[in-house]
């Protein structure tokens, strides 16, 4: 089932070109798509409105057309989610020049989690940038966020698809229709991603990319999301644009720290760093930015996923890395798989927290835990994520920690 008003929203869009900003300028008077569908209709109105440029293309777009566009998406399970559908994203509704429409397709209920991070970055990565987009997005899915990326080659695949494999949820935002294939590297994770993800784009589903359409659908990922993670990018570069509409969103800008401080490969990340974004280290410097306000969540979806080798390309299997998944057992207490952990790297609080979980025997509440180290709740709980990323401890019930 679509969304509301449908058919008026998309001969709107028809006849002004999606993603064109005027569509806004028509409704700055209060108007509803009603409204505004009605006043289109009527000629004499129409060009009191638009430009004559904007009229002439109205007057080609035909009802028999947006009907058979409708039939179109309903055979190829297309949703199509309109500004005021309830599903919109009210994160999207807020930024500037908003899609009117949005053609969508995998899992629709991924747009109710607000908690997600965009991941963007070059489409030549070097092996480390992919490394660390692996690593991280694993690490973030486990914490139940969204990752968000382009489905570009590069980057944008490796965080996509690392997200699904991982048991988690993406999206991607593409810059064509959704039926158009491209980039046609990537049509071998277009079922992957559809079964375990969701699809969305602000251009009709047969509709190619042009130079514009791809910088334009940046601000939708860019909005979707809390922050964005610039993994890998050029000092001009499509990455460094999409950090910019994250800053003129008012989204935090995260920048991974630079295997080469000197390569020109991450002169976009040197400059971010340089200008005030999160140096991004690890995934700890992104839990603790959004701990406050959802610690709740993290706390609640934080889980061990069992890890997945993860190919870069299928057409070029060199590329693959490997992972080596440890003997696993049974936790008899939370009844969830954990590694046997060597606490030898610990030290300090931590080393005497993991230390009073373990010989405890039995899950220990949070609470319980800062009272006997004599912490505030907050900090405990700081200290038992990062436990829990180190992989030392695993949550039980109840907001309850049991060591592994």
């Amino acid at each position: 089932m679509n969304g509301q008003n449908v058919f008026e929203w998309l001969w709107t869009v028809s006849s002004l070109g999606c993603g064109n900003k005027r569509i806004w300028d028509i409704f700055s008077d209060g108007s509803d798509i009603s409204g505004v569908y009605a006043e289109l209709l009527n000629s004499e109105k129409r060009k009191k409105i638009l430009t004559p440029a904007e009229n002439k293309t109205a007057e080609g777009v035909s009802q028999q057309q947006v009907s058979e566009l409708i039939s179109y998406c309903g055979k190829k399970d297309i949703y199509i989610l309109t500004y005021d559908d309830e599903k919109y994203p009210e994160r999207l509704r807020s930024i500037y020049n908003p899609p009117a429409v949005l053609f969508c397709r995998g899992d629709m209920d991924i747009l109710e989690n607000d908690f997600s991070l965009s991941v963007v970055g070059t489409r030549k990565p070097s092996v480390y940038s992919v490394k660390v987009t692996e690593s991280l997005v694993k690490e973030l899915v486990g914490f139940g966020i969204t990752i968000v990326s382009g489905f570009a080659v590069g980057i944008d695949i490796a965080a996509n698809i690392s997200a699904v494999r991982n048991g988690g949820k993406t999206i991607a935002v593409l810059g064509c229709g959704l039926d158009y294939n491209y980039p046609r590297e990537n049509s071998v994770y277009r079922d992957e991603i559809e079964k375990n993800g969701l699809f969305i784009s602000e251009y009709f589903p047969q509709a190619c990319g042009t130079v514009q359409s791809f910088p334009a659908r940046n601000r939708i990922l860019a909005a979707l999301s809390l922050g964005t993670i610039v993994v890998e990018a050029a000092a001009k570069s499509g990455a460094m644009v999409s950090a910019g509409l994250a800053l003129s969103q008012g989204r935090d800008v995260f920048a991974v720290a630079p295997h080469n401080l000197f390569d020109k490969r991450y002169g976009g990340n040197v400059s971010l760093i340089r200008d005030g974004a999160v140096c991004l280290c690890g995934v700890n410097d992104i839990i603790y930015e959004y701990y406050e306000n959802y610690g709740h969540k993290i706390a609640n979806a934080a889980k061990k996923v069992t890890d997945i080798p993860y190919a870069v390309s299928e057409r070029n299997p060199e590329k693959k890395i490997k992972q080596i998944t440890a003997p696993q057992e049974t936790n008899e207490v939370s009844g969830t798989l954990r590694h046997e952990y060597d606490p030898s790297g610990l030290d300090g609080e931590a080393a005497r927290l993991y230390a009073f979980i373990k010989e405890s025997g039995k899950p220990v509440l949070a609470d319980d835990l800062a009272a006997e180290f004599d912490m505030d709740i907050s900090e405990m709980l700081m200290l038992l994520t990062d436990l829990e990323i180190d992989g030392a401890v695993s949550p039980a019930a109840g907001q309850s920690y049991v060591a592994n």
